[in-house]
């Protein structure tokens, strides 16, 4: 840092690099829950609610998972949970609009993409991809389940032509946490963060070829994730780390700016900038501290004056 101000910044060649590998389709959206935020209930205040029916004693209390966690291990099932928890959410939670041109979902449908990943539970991508008047496919991990026949049944798509060679038209949304419509599939209580980490380090043939290629040998667009919290960096870590070196292309995420600062001395904003720049540099990621709004914004008239 220099003067108060970093040393690197998403630059000119970052937005040309970004839109050129959209446009010949080397591009794997990647969408957290920042990007539905203002649709779906924040995971914090559903975290504190519950926090509250079940006599949460800690002190994380709009920690999700930890809360989650807790609330099983009093109920004995987690299921019981996560069902409570994709009726509460999901029940009455309106759609984006999809005409608002910064939206986020309705941008990265209009980027003509063949495959987006999500860890939402949410139908925001697959509904802005049939807004546009494509036919997405929609497909569930199966990391919840050593059944021969749930596992066959959830991989039944990639066995056909949309799945296994998808491309613009017929684009497929996976859904990496899994799906409300399937609450056993949901990546909710602290066990489950485990849980799916395992098997899906532990069975490379868990994920079918075509997203394990759009993983591994594609840039990644991170829309709505924080870099600081430990979804994102599990994800990277344990999903990528066999991605060959010098096999593919620097990733973005697009990230808010860290909090204001207190005063005219206060320079820890810019500190925690500077170590997350540097830190995901090494990851090969490219920041964009940008809302997920604000980029979808500039993303789209670069890709429309292209």
């Amino acid at each position: 840092m220099a003067g108060g101000r970093l040393i690197r910044v998403f630059d000119e060649d970052a937005w040309k690099r970004t839109v050129y590998l959209i446009q010949q389709g080397q591009c794997t959206p990647f969408i957290g829950a920042g990007a539905s935020a203002e649709h779906v209930p924040v995971a914090g205040d559903l975290a504190a609610v519950l926090a509250g029916e079940y006599g949460f004693p800690f002190d994380e209390d709009r920690d999700l998972a930890r809360v989650t966690q807790f609330a099983a291990v009093r109920e004995g099932s987690r299921l019981y949970i996560k069902k409570r928890f994709a009726d509460d959410m999901f029940a009455s939670a309106p759609l984006p609009d999809f005409r608002a041109a910064d939206e986020p979902h309705a941008l990265l449908a209009d980027l003509n993409l063949p495959v987006y990943v999500t860890t939402n539970y949410d139908d925001c991508m697959f509904e802005a991809l049939a807004d546009r008047g494509r036919s997405p496919q929609r497909a569930i991990c199966p990391w919840y389940t050593n059944d021969p026949a749930e596992v066959e049944e959830a991989t039944s798509l990639f066995r056909e032509s949309a799945g296994y060679n998808p491309d613009s038209s017929r684009p497929i949304v996976y859904h990496l946490h899994g799906h409300h419509g399937t609450p056993e599939s949901l990546v909710l209580t602290e066990d489950d963060y485990i849980d799916f980490l395992v098997r899906v380090s532990g069975d490379p043939d868990l994920l079918p070829p075509v997203i394990r290629k759009s993983l591994r040998s594609r840039m990644l667009l991170f829309v709505g994730y924080s870099l600081a919290d430990w979804t994102f960096r599990v994800i990277f870590r344990g999903l990528l780390s066999a991605r060959p070196l010098h096999a593919g292309y620097p990733h973005v995420s697009v990230q808010l700016l860290p909090p204001s600062a207190s005063g005219a001395a206060d320079d820890r904003p810019l500190r925690i900038q500077e170590y997350l720049d540097r830190y995901f540099e090494m990851q090969s990621i490219s920041i964009c501290w940008m809302t997920a709004r604000e980029f979808s914004a500039e993303l789209r008239g670069r890709w429309q004056t292209r």
